[in-house]
């Protein structure tokens, strides 16, 4: 009896966590929910920061006040900053996923990096919006199991639905109103997901804060950067490898957004692949239309950009200032 004890404990908080996740869906946003500063339309700036299992310790030499002061050097309006992507790993604690699969609580640091730099990019005037993929980690097949998860290819199961739910929950309300939207990637195949099960997801990603921005990304180019694939969608997810000269979106009631890596690819460390002139014009096309342009822009472990990279847009945002 005593070796089951340890079992029964956990199978107890879970089911203590799936009551409150009921009752957090079947109520309204509890009345200290406050709204969140929406992004102003123009210019802003996503990062791949993503460290591994493996060197997680890195954590500690993140500059937050370096990095935020290089944001505001650039004249930007938000930020995109990943939690976490598909290792099982991410960057922050969670107390929903730690009762849900304690296991998997040893890849997460003490230091809650996305708290810290929500309050130095607060008092930047800068927004932050956070990134997470919209299913569980797909390289992590023993939290993908933890969570009820399949293949992000495949209709996610209403088990999994109700537990990445709490845990979207759980960040939403830590970060409450420095948060002023979510950037869920990866939302390839919604189908038999309920209303209940949409609005369990929405009211999480709106937890804390009611009035963000919220990006569901069905994926890449001229056809789906500007999909409405969540009920509660009001951004477009934007990703677009390779933006045409002028930023115009169909007509939609989505916010217009385009998101681009300003290297060859996401977060890699290479020479800038746009000109001046063509960055600039993007920024200027986006604020004509009250959206928003997103660059992904490399940094290194201590959060430092690419110094060429650096002075390229401060030259751009500073001929683009009003």
């Amino acid at each position: 009896m005593t070796a089951c004890l340890p079992h029964v404990v956990r199978l107890i908080a879970k089911l203590l966590l799936a009551v409150a996740v009921a009752v957090a869906v079947a109520l309204p946003l509890a009345a200290h929910a406050q709204p969140a500063s929406a992004p102003m339309p123009g210019f802003g700036v996503m990062v791949h920061y993503l460290p591994d299992k493996q060197s997680i310790g890195e954590i500690r030499r993140f500059d937050v006040e370096a990095f935020a002061a290089t944001l505001a050097e650039m004249r930007v309006s938000h930020l995109i900053l990943t939690l976490g992507q598909n290792s099982g790993q991410y960057i922050a604690p969670n107390a929903a996923l730690e009762v849900l699969c304690p296991a998997s609580a040893a890849n997460r640091p003490p230091r809650d990096l996305p708290l810290e730099i929500g309050r130095a990019l607060r008092s930047r005037g800068i927004s932050l919006i956070l990134y997470l993929p919209f299913r569980a980690p797909q390289a992590d097949r023993a939290l993908m199991d933890c969570l009820g998860d399949v293949s992000e290819q495949e209709p996610p199961p209403a088990r999994f639905i109700a537990a990445w739910s709490s845990v979207i929950r759980d960040w939403s309300q830590r970060y409450g109103a420095l948060a002023s939207g979510w950037w869920f990637d990866g939302t390839y195949n919604t189908k038999g997901i309920t209303p209940a099960g949409w609005d369990m997801l929405c009211s999480a990603a709106r937890a804390g804060a009611t009035n963000r921005w919220l990006a569901f990304n069905a994926g890449e180019g001229a056809e789906r950067f500007s999909a409405k694939s969540a009920p509660c969608q009001n951004l477009m997810a934007g990703e677009y490898m390779q933006p045409p000269p002028h930023l115009t979106g169909p007509p939609s009631e989505l916010v217009l957004h385009v998101l681009t890596p300003l290297t060859a690819s996401w977060g890699r460390d290479a020479p800038a692949r746009f000109t001046a002139v063509q960055l600039r014009a993007w920024i200027a096309d986006a604020s004509a239309a009250r959206g928003l342009f997103t660059l992904d822009m490399p940094i290194d472990a201590a959060g430092r950009f690419v110094p060429a990279h650096v002075a390229l847009i401060k030259s751009v945002t500073a001929a683009s200032k009003p």
